[in-house]
């Protein structure tokens, strides 16, 4: 069965709200203008599709902005201002680039319990060093991953 255009920015918004931290009304915004098929929307058209206040609807752009996911533009002779998804910054370039802060902090902090434990809990360090290689070889995966998967997005977005 296929999702109507409001179940998918429902689903897609849930997603951005609780896996990325957007705040409801921001997460669905930003679904839309994934979602839409025109250049950019306008205030008043994320006003529309959205039935949320004014002042929810403008904290919200406002925010996604502010946050380098939207960008906007006038058109020639048209005062109101269109809204759409960031080219250079892209959503998925930050979320990447977090993931990779992320776990670069993971290797750091694992690192320095591993060397503290060898200097003064030899035999922590022995019973834990298993398990500890394992996961830190999985940190370490991770970040070639990343570097590489930024690399590539930055690359492509420099085109």
């Amino acid at each position: 069965m296929e999702k109507s255009r409001e179940e998918i920015v429902e689903t897609v918004g849930l997603h951005l709200e609780e896996e990325h931290n957007l705040p409801p009304l921001a997460a669905r915004i930003y679904a839309v203008l994934i979602l839409t098929d025109k250049d950019g929307l306008t205030f008043d058209s994320c006003l529309d599709r959205l039935n949320a206040s004014k002042s929810s609807i403008s904290t919200s752009l406002n925010l996604l902005v502010n946050m380098g996911l939207v960008t906007y533009f006038t058109k020639s002779g048209d005062r109101k201002r269109y809204f759409k998804t960031a080219k250079k910054k892209t959503f998925f370039l930050s979320k990447l680039q977090e993931n990779l802060k992320r776990i670069e902090s993971e290797k750091h902090i694992i690192t320095l319990v591993m060397g503290y434990h060898e200097q003064y809990c030899p035999k922590k360090f022995e019973e834990g060093q298993v398990r500890t290689r394992v996961y830190l070889d999985y940190v370490n995966e991770t970040e070639k991953t990343l570097k590489k998967s930024i690399k590539k997005l930055e690359s492509i977005l420099n085109e």
